[in-house]
């Protein structure tokens, strides 16, 4: 499974993206039987109403960084929604040697408080991977085994499934964090490579769900967490990002009220900090 090669996360997205399409997605028709998976180059040129050669260096990582309207036109061309949008420029710039801000396992100077300050409130940091770097004591409770640093939040589900969940909550909650992961992490970085490689080597759902080539932030969700003495709990999470650091952001979660887990997280909160 590629993350990055030489030709770039530029090359590298397009690629990705060209096969993750049908005709029929664009509106071509598709009457001949086809030796490569997705769209082919050609049509992905005409699509954006630019040379085949031109969109072939591109894709090839040759050449210069293409323009704003070039890439708003494969933006277009590629079906990307506005995060998939945003995506294609940020790779376009890194494949221009711009730098991303690091990535680091280091919780942000002032963030750490940041998980201190509503102790009811569980909450965790995670970096542009999705590994955990950083949790409050209520947060540790929380899911089997408890949320800990070091814990990777896209293998954490491929290892539990599908149990709690549904088959369709499991896909749905597998299908947003591979997405995220593509959006967040630095397509450079060697622990992404890592963690697909990984995944493509033990787990065809992955596969699947990476070679969709889908981009979305990690935002808001619906989980379901183990609480002692509660069970399986539904429970709403917010995710917000932390600007001062590419790709770390800060969930938090909360009960909606009249539901189980308002009395659930109660007693998590109590059990955390040794209140009676």
């Amino acid at each position: 499974m590629r993350v990055t090669t030489s030709s770039g996360p530029l090359a590298e997205f397009l690629r990705d993206r060209r096969e993750s399409l049908t005709p029929a997605q664009v509106g071509l028709s598709d009457s001949s039987r086809r030796r490569v998976r997705g769209l082919r180059r050609t049509e992905v040129a005409e699509l954006a109403g630019i040379s085949a050669d031109y969109y072939l260096r591109i894709e090839q990582g040759r050449g210069h960084r293409p323009s704003a309207e070039v890439l708003s036109a494969l933006s277009r061309a590629l079906l990307l929604d506005v995060y998939g949008d945003e995506h294609l420029h940020r790779v376009a710039n890194l494949s221009a040697g711009h730098e991303a801000p690091t990535v680091s396992d280091e919780v942000p100077a002032g963030i750490r408080a940041l998980l201190d300050l509503h102790p009811e409130t569980p909450a965790y940091l995670s970096n542009g991977t999705l590994d955990v770097i950083g949790v409050n004591e209520a947060g540790r409770l929380l899911a089997p085994g408890g949320l800990r640093p070091g814990l990777n939040l896209v293998m954490s589900v491929f290892e539990h499934y599908p149990d709690p969940h549904s088959e369709s909550h499991w896909r749905r909650t597998a299908s947003n964090l591979v997405a995220s992961l593509r959006y967040h992490a630095d397509p450079r970085s060697p622990r992404l490579r890592h963690i697909v490689d990984t995944l493509s080597a033990t787990d065809p759902r992955f596969v699947e769900l990476w070679q969709r080539c889908e981009v979305r932030p990690h935002t808001s969700s619906w989980p379901l967490v183990y609480i002692e003495s509660h069970g399986w709990v539904g429970l709403r999470s917010e995710t917000l990002a932390i600007p001062a650091s590419r790709g770390c952001t800060m969930t938090q979660f909360f009960a909606e009220p009249n539901t189980p887990g308002v009395e659930a997280l109660r007693d998590l909160v109590r059990r955390a900090y040794g209140r009676a």
